[in-house]
């Protein structure tokens, strides 16, 4: 009812948080820059315009300008299917095991579960996901891609590896010495390697309905279908984890029509609406960004 007074204030507060002291920790350092940019892009009348009132207590302000000093940020933990993605360290020399990464997204994911209020089943849906997310990765061509290309014969599984070319032909290069598909994704493998052993997921149809989703979702894909894979090869995957016995062999054909995909998803959408299971599916990508994140900063286990 009082836009004019609601910009004062606004514009008062920006102004306050953008001298906030450098001794701050580093992880509030963002918000005065961020302060200091929006004042410098919106006047009084401006504010009044852009500012977005969410219920009684809460307002949001979108600015137009990307600072520079966080865009990597973006870059670097994102969706495509690309390296970053899939499996480069930007930390050089920095390979990540398998067994610590998916055991810490499962901490992250529980984490952002529980700090959002979300009942025990869901929590633990969630975790699950988290810990069997990357499972594809088992795949000796992604292992072989990750070294650089050569055939993997043993050692240990990675999730990321520092050693992966740094430029994008290099790493098509590798890629195709490897024997990955160019469309392959190992997100959707991961979901086949789960389904293979059906203890490792919740006993409740609707939870191991969220759990199998949530592995096959996290870099945006399957909503509803699933990305055409095109892999005419037979190679046997296989790999023990938390106890249970996984396997599969060849193309995941989850692009089709009848794989349970699209049907899971329907099925999710109508028990926790358009926006709740975008909700729930952020949770999960982001613990995975947030690990990933940790990563590249930290050489021992929290």
């Amino acid at each position: 009812d009082a836009p004019d007074e609601i910009a004062g204030a606004l514009h008062e507060l920006l102004k306050k948080l953008s001298t906030l002291p450098a001794s701050l920790p580093q992880r509030w350092h963002w918000l005065a820059k961020s302060a200091r940019a929006l004042s410098a892009e919106f006047s009084i009348p401006g504010l009044r315009r852009e500012c977005r009132l969410v219920g009684k207590d809460s307002l949001f302000l979108v600015g137009r300008r990307r600072l520079p000093e966080f865009a990597h940020e973006a870059d670097s933990f994102s969706d495509e299917d690309d390296a970053s993605a899939s499996g480069y360290s930007h930390r050089d020399g920095r390979a990540v095991p398998l067994r610590q990464h998916l055991p810490g997204v499962e901490a992250f994911g529980r984490r952002h579960a529980s700090g959002c209020g979300l009942p025990c089943d869901l929590v633990g849906a969630v975790a699950r996901a988290g810990l069997l997310h990357d499972l594809g990765k088992a795949d000796p061509r992604f292992q072989s891609w990750l070294r650089g290309g050569p055939r993997w014969l043993s050692g240990e599984l990675l999730a990321k590896s520092g050693d992966l070319p740094k430029t994008r032909a290099a790493r098509v290069r590798a890629r195709s010495v490897s024997g990955y598909p160019a469309s392959g994704r190992h997100e959707l493998l991961s979901v086949r390697l789960a389904e293979s052993a059906p203890a490792s997921l919740p006993d409740r149809e609707d939870l191991r309905d969220l759990t199998l989703h949530l592995i096959a979702s996290h870099h945006g894909h399957c909503r509803p279908f699933a990305p055409v894979v095109l892999d005419h090869q037979c190679v046997p995957v296989s790999i023990e984890w938390c106890g249970h016995r996984m396997q599969w062999s060849g193309p995941t054909a989850l692009e089709r029509l009848d794989s349970g995909v699209a049907d899971r998803y329907w099925r999710l959408v109508r028990r926790y609406g358009w926006w709740g299971l975008a909700w729930l599916e952020a949770l999960l990508r982001l613990a995975d960004w947030r690990r990933s994140e940790w990563e590249e900063t930290h050489d021992a286990e929290p």
